[in-house]
């Protein structure tokens, strides 16, 4: 709003001239105007007087003797206030009014009084003093002429002109008067943004018609032109204090002035000084700097430090230091750091200054090891070893190659190497690894075997085939000459002695096609075996036509473990001759021929003490890398083989000139693998590695129950042979049963993948033209393998190959289609009915049954043994055998439970249901009648109002029947409790140690929640169960230290014991086989692992704990949550007062070595009688 000055007349003409009333200009030039333009200099008249204006009551008003004078200047007072306010002085000022005119006899004040339009902020109100003598004024200016009678004193002018006033009919009649019209100026210069090198100034729109001047430390300068309100200072440095003075003028006339203080804001930062690496690692790097050197733009805030690698800017970081210490690089990487100064300013903005680099390599550290290292004969005895580049973590790669025979080192930039002229069908040994040019990598130790010297097996060959023609012709001379003795003999009247023809007795067998292999073994398995008996009883237990003369030897009869066991003389083993030793060259071991590879295996009887140096001589002469026992050492108190190899704490053990020294003993539940090397101490050749598995989980009496375990030892063996092996050997204790059945199997299921048929009839009469008494008592086992590895393949997955297996299982070709993994869980046989369930289902346990389709099967459901029995076995050893399981049956109690196969054997775990109210008693009577240490509970106590499980447990000592169970300790942890307790027998003051883990992330599903959780749990139950060596003795134990329940005692459960048993089996062997182990559960109970969801869980379960890192696969680590159990008191037994239960995966315990035995007695007329049986019990896959 705009207050306006009074316009003063100066002067009053009375002789008809006119007065005229001058309206201010100001007018000015800057580099920037505001739109608008001002009219030129006042205009000046001359008058006989002058009348002197008052100003404006704003500025205060003033008496007539101050404005006498025809010249009068405003003056202006300022005052100033400190910058840091932000706010600016008030400036006050006194206008006059400049005129031209004489100054009359009386003056006339035109002017009252001048205020803004309260209409339009363009306009000016001017109030007129017309005195009642004058009766009009005429008012000209620009495109302006009004006149104003004394009945109207106001009128509205555009302002910031000037006008002129001439008086008409009145006092100051004939007289002119001019005046300025002058904005106040009580609205001072204002700074309004402040920026590093500019500064806004604005000022009230008063002020518009004013020329603006700035001016600071006496050389920057702003200049504003009227009608501008804003001007701006530009050319200021940063961070600098300006002290600056305003000027404002009117028409030229300085009408005020103010001092200004600016203040810059911070500018930009320069670079930083003296950045440099001050430390450096393999991984890490430390840089330090000094700041910018001018830092009189501003502060410095802090810095931003960033690192360039591979064309990548990454870990942008601020710190406030001048030094930075970063780890996380490759080893030996080129990069280069970037330290870039910032300062904030006063809107908080960040200002980056210019950046300084600095480039560096970090430390070398060892290099990987060499990939894929292959090894490739380039002729018979010459080879070339190469590897993949990989990571070199260091300026250079240089590759070495070291050959164990010379010691001899040989470098090369790229990993080819190449030697010639090395010996004819040896073994090399060579250490490959790469040097960086500070560290040598990791080793790699590889071995090649040159091959037969070509030019001379040729050379031999042809020589063979010569001789060969030679004594074919010899031979069918020798035909020849006999038929015509036999003519003349028969013309003559002589008889020759008759030879048995055992081939007559021989039945017509055709072979079974693939297809027609299931129904084939079902049709002659029905009568209890009846075709199969018909069969196998037409086959000669030995074809008297081969003589076996070398055998029956005097020397040679106490090497024969059995007298009626003998090999034929047309295809035994024949040993090198020793000078002076008859029968030296004698074994009792027959060549048998493969499928369709002669000579492929040597049967052999067990070693006796006397035979062992001709075994291993064998062994060495045959070049044999692989032996197959199919027999404990000692079995039903009865020696069976002598053990002819060294054990772990000897190492090494001599017989005859062979040293035969062991490196690797695996022991697995079904077989041990002994990796052993042999040298002969006559000769200087290289020395062989041999590799020794025995199998150890066929009964003493019968056959193995689930032919699948020949299955998975013909897998093992297989993986162990190659191309330049020589025969198998296999042997049992007479090296014709057992022996006979392993190569039976093998030999067939070669056919079987050849042709696509069967010949078992053919080839066991084949196995016996070879061998006396090959297969005794396993005819129909040799089919079952049969049937079952034809019905449902090779389910066994490497944990190597999990994942790419897994996915490839998962894969659908057609969304209508099941995946493989689908059809491979519906081949799973249901085995239902497959047993009896009597006892389970007598009217009087039925009560006893939580779910009436849940009953365990009759053959390996859990007795438990009435008070009086268990009174009595506390006199003795509870441990010595469960065979007594078995008579007691009829007078044992019934519960719902059942033996569950696990991974170290049979009786491995006891699945059972939820114990129902009546039947808690029953539940801890076989806890601890069963030495049970762990009990896992995989359900809660009720889901909604449906009881899944009594309440088996309570706070204090509760009594079941004779048995106390008082709870000493609990605790809970996110996803399973543990709870302790102590049984104690009443009577025989026995007390036992039990863990309970109750698992709680499994209530409505069919899988668990957090599978890591429940593999944490299965992990730390593992640490409270004893070690399990594979014996005979614990093959009969009572002793089950694992017992699991659910609701049933099957959907959970199964789950549970499955998972078990393949997180064993990774771990001991690193493979899996989801299907076996599903199968063998479904045979032990009903109801387990019953859908597709827990099936595919167990798959998905074992590889996220196996995951695949860098194309391998490493164990997933598991985090350490500890329970603690702090308050148990009174410990009866040997465990600590503070029990810790680490979830973490357990430390590999040492588990002791199979039975063996000290060695063979002398050999007797007994011997294994050859029978006939059914094979194993199993069902007939559905």
């Amino acid at each position: 709003m705009f207050l306006w000055l009074k316009l003063l007349a100066c002067g009053v003409a009375f002789l008809g001239q006119d007065a005229f009333l001058k309206g201010a200009s100001l007018a000015h030039s800057t580099h920037f105007s505001s739109p608008g333009t001002a009219p030129s200099s006042p205009a000046r008249t001359s008058s006989s007087a002058a009348l002197t204006a008052r100003t404006p009551s704003a500025f205060g008003d003033a008496s007539a003797d101050d404005y006498n004078s025809t010249s009068l200047h405003s003056t202006t007072s300022s005052v100033n206030m400190p910058a840091s306010t932000g706010i600016s002085p008030t400036l006050s000022s006194t206008h006059t009014i400049e005129t031209t005119t004489a100054i009359p006899e009386a003056s006339c004040d035109i002017i009252n009084n001048i205020e803004d339009s309260e209409n339009n902020p363009e306009m000016a109100e001017v109030l007129l003093n017309i005195p009642t003598e004058d009766r009009e004024y005429i008012i000209l200016g620009d495109g302006i002429d009004i006149t104003v009678s004394s009945s109207n004193r106001s009128v509205e002018l555009p302002k910031c002109q000037i006008y002129t006033v001439n008086v008409k009919n009145g006092k100051c009649s004939d007289g002119t008067s001019s005046s300025f019209l002058v904005p106040k100026a009580n609205e001072p210069l204002q700074v309004n943004n402040q920026g590093n090198t500019s500064a806004r100034l604005c000022w009230s729109s008063s002020l518009a018609c004013a020329n603006v001047t700035v001016t600071c430390n006496g050389t920057l300068s702003m200049y504003s032109k009227n009608n501008g309100i804003c001007g701006v200072l530009e050319d200021l440095s940063p961070n600098r204090r300006y002290d600056c003075i305003g000027s404002i003028h009117f028409n030229e006339i300085n009408v005020g002035s103010q001092n200004l203080i600016i203040h810059t804001d911070y500018g930009v930062p320069g670079e930083p000084e003296n950045l440099q690496i001050i430390n450096k690692t393999t991984t890490g790097v430390t840089v330090s700097w000094t700041e910018p050197r001018d830092t009189s733009n501003g502060p410095i805030h802090g810095y931003f430090v960033k690192f360039f690698v591979g064309g990548i800017w990454f870990n942008e970081t601020k710190v406030n230091t001048t030094h930075y210490t970063f780890d996380g690089f490759e080893t030996y990487t080129n990069a280069s750091v970037s330290v870039i100064p910032y300062t904030i300013n006063k809107d908080n903005h960040i200002l980056e200054g210019r950046n300084k680099s600095c480039a560096f390599v970090t430390n070398a550290g060892v290099p990987e090891k060499v990939n894929h290292v292959k090894t490739i004969l380039t002729a018979d005895n010459a080879v070339e070893i190469t590897c993949k580049k990989q990571r070199q973590f260091g300026p250079r790669a240089e590759f070495k190659l070291i050959w164990e025979n010379d010691e001899k080192i040989e470098n090369k930039s790229k990993c080819e190497f190449k030697r010639e002229n090395l010996f004819y069908l040896t073994n090399y040994t060579f250490k490959i690894f790469v040097f960086n040019g500070e560290y040598n990598g990791p080793v790699v130790v590889g071995s090649i075997k040159t091959r037969y010297n070509s030019r001379a097996l040729i050379i031999f060959l042809a020589f063979m085939i010569i001789v060969t023609v030679i004594a074919l012709l010899l031979v069918l001379y020798k035909i020849y000459d006999l038929h015509k003795k036999k003519l003349s003999n028969s013309s003559e009247g002589v008889n020759l002695v008759a030879v048995k023809d055992d081939d007559k007795q021989l039945l017509n067998i055709e072979p079974i096609p693939s297809e027609l292999l299931l129904d084939t073994y079902k049709r002659k398995i029905a009568d209890e075996g009846r075709l199969f008996l018909e069969e196998f009883q037409s086959i000669p237990r030995v074809f008297s036509k081969f003589s076996i003369k070398e055998a029956k030897k005097s020397h040679n009869q106490n090497k024969n473990r059995y007298i009626d066991i003998l090999p034929y003389d047309h295809n035994r083993v024949e040993l090198s001759e020793m000078p002076g030793d008859p029968g030296s060259d004698y074994i009792n071991a027959s060549y048998i021929d493969g499928f369709k590879e002669p000579r492929k295996y040597i049967a052999a009887q067990g070693p006796k003490d006397e035979t062992t140096d001709d075994f291993w001589r064998m062994i060495w002469e045959q070049k044999a890398t692989i032996i197959v026992m199919v027999t404990r050492c000692e079995e039903g108190k009865r020696n069976k083989c002598a053990q002819y190899w060294p054990s772990m704490e000897n190492g090494t053990a001599t017989y005859g000139d062979i040293i035969v020294k062991i490196n690797e003993s695996k022991t697995c539940p079904d077989y041990v693998i002994q990796k052993l090397h042999i040298t002969n101490g006559r000769e200087r050749t290289a020395g062989r590695d041999v590799t020794h598995i025995q199998f150890t989980s066929w009964p003493d009496h019968g056959v193995p129950e689930d032919p699948h375990l020949l299955l998975k030892l013909r897998r093992r063996v297989n993986a162990l042979s190659n191309f330049f092996s020589g025969p198998i050997v296999v042997h049992c204790s007479a090296g014709v049963g057992r022996t006979g059945t392993y190569i039976g199997i093998d030999a067939m299921l070669e056919g079987l993948d050849t042709e696509g048929r069967v010949d078992v009839y053919g080839y066991i009469v084949k196995l016996r033209r070879q061998r006396c008494l090959m297969v005794q008592s396993q005819y129909i086992l040799i089919h079952q393998a049969l049937v079952e590895y034809n019905q449902y393949g090779e389910t066994e997955i490497s944990l190597s190959e999990l994942h790419s297996s897994l996915n490839n299982l998962k894969r659908k070709d057609h969304p209508s289609e099941p995946s493989l993994l689908e059809a491979e869980f519906q081949r799973l046989p249901s085995y239902k009915g497959w047993r009896t369930q009597n006892t389970g289902n007598r009217d009087e346990n039925k009560s006893k049954n939580r779910n009436a389709n849940i009953i365990p099967y009759d053959f390996n459901r859990v007795p438990i043994r009435h008070e009086e029995d268990c009174s009595k076995e506390g006199e003795h050893d509870s441990d010595e055998s469960s065979d007594e399981d078995s008579d007691c049956e009829e007078s044992s109690k019934y519960i719902n439970a059942s033996f569950i196969t696990g991974y170290w054997g049979p009786k491995a775990m006891i699945a059972t249901q939820g114990p129902l109210q009546e039947t808690i008693s029953d539940f801890w009577q076989m806890v601890f009648q069963r030495k049970v240490k762990v009990v896992v509970m995989l359900t809660e106590l009720k889901e909604a109002d449906q009881e899944l499980c009594a309440q088996y447990w309570g706070e204090g000592k509760q009594m079941h029947d004779g048995i106390e169970v008082q709870m000493a300790d609990i605790n809970s942890g996110p996803s399973y409790t543990i709870r302790a307790f102590h049984v104690t027998h009443l009577k025989t003051k026995e007390t036992q140690k039990v863990y309970q883990y109750q698992y709680h992330q499994w209530s409505g599903c069919d899988v668990p929640e957090t599978p890591k959780d429940l593999v944490s749990m299965i992990l730390n139950i593992k640490e409270k169960l004893p070690a399990r060596p594979v014996t005979e003795d614990n093959r009969r134990t009572r002793s089950v230290p694992l017992l699991v329940h659910c609701c049933d005692g099957s959907q959970q459960t199964g789950v549970f014991c499955a998972l078990m048993t393949l997180l064993e089996s990774a771990e001991i062997e690193e493979v899996i086989d989801v299907f076996q182990v599903v199968k063998s559960l479904r045979r032990t109970r009903l109801g387990m692992v019953s859908s597709f969801e827990q099936y595919q869980f167990l798959y998905d379960t074992i590889a996220s704990t196996y995951p695949a890192q860098n194309g391998q696969i490493k164990k997933n680590s598991q985090q350490e949550d500890k329970i603690e159990f702090c308050n148990e008191v009174g410990k009866s037994d040997q465990e600590t007062d503070l029990i810790t239960t680490d979830l973490a995966p357990p430390q590999p315990q040492e588990t002791e070595a199979p039975e063996i035995c000290d060695g063979s007695k002398a050999a007797d007329s007994t011997k294994e009688t050859e029978g006939f049986t059914n094979g194993p019990t199993t069902a007939v896959p559905t």
